[in-house]
C-alpha cells in the first residue's frame, strides 16, 4: 500500500510526497522511533512533548464519519482502452454531482485492441459517499480492469 501527502507551500508551490503506507516495516519503524523518543525523555529534561502534544492538552476525539467527509479525491483507474469508456466515466462522475479538477489519460504503450489505460482523476470538493457510488457504477459498467484506487486529499487551512 502506498500513501501520499500533498503539501502546498508559499515558496515551492504544491509538493506531493508518497511512500510505503501502514503495515510491515513502515509501521514498525514509526513505532520504534516513538519508543526511542519516549526512552530519551526524562522528567525535567524533556525538550518537547512526546508525540508533539502534552498529554494534559489532549482532548477526547470525536470519530469522523468518513463517508460524509468533504474534500477532494485522487482517483486512479485502470480501464479498457476502447471508445466511450472515458465518456462513461465522466457521466458517472456527473451523475453523482462530482466536479473534476483535473484528468490525465495516458496513451497505452502497445496500442493492442485489448490494451488498458490508466486514468487519473482529481476531484473538486465532494463526499466520500459520492465518489464510492460513482466508482461502484464504473466497475458495474465493466469499464475498470482492476479495483479503482481512491485517496482523500486533505488541505490545511
Amino acid at each position: 500500500m502506498t500513501n501520499a501527502v500533498a503539501i502546498e507551500t508559499d515558496l515551492l508551490g504544491e509538493l506531493l510526497l508518497s511512500g510505503p503506507g501502514a503495515g510491515g516495516a513502515a509501521t514498525a519503524s514509526a513505532v520504534i522511533g516513538d519508543l526511542a523518543d519516549i526512552a530519551k525523555s526524562r522528567p525535567g529534561f524533556q525538550h518537547g512533548p512526546v508525540f508533539g502534544t502534552p498529554a494534559k492538552s489532549l482532548a477526547p476525539y470525536k470519530r469522523a464519519k468518513m463517508r460524509s467527509h468533504e474534500g477532494g479525491y485522487f482517483i486512479r483507474l485502470t480501464v479498457h482502452d476502447r471508445a466511450g469508456v472515458f465518456a462513461a466515466i465522466a457521466k458517472r462522475m456527473a451523475d453523482n454531482d462530482i466536479s473534476l479538477e483535473s484528468i490525465v489519460q495516458r496513451q497505452s504503450a502497445d496500442n493492442q485492441p485489448d490494451a488498458t489505460k490508466t486514468v487519473i482523476l482529481v476531484t473538486h470538493e465532494t463526499t466520500e459517499a459520492a465518489v464510492k457510488k460513482a466508482l461502484e457504477g464504473i466497475v458495474k459498467d465493466g469499464h475498470a480492469t482492476d479495483k479503482p484506487q481512491m485517496i482523500r486529499i486533505e488541505r490545511a487551512g
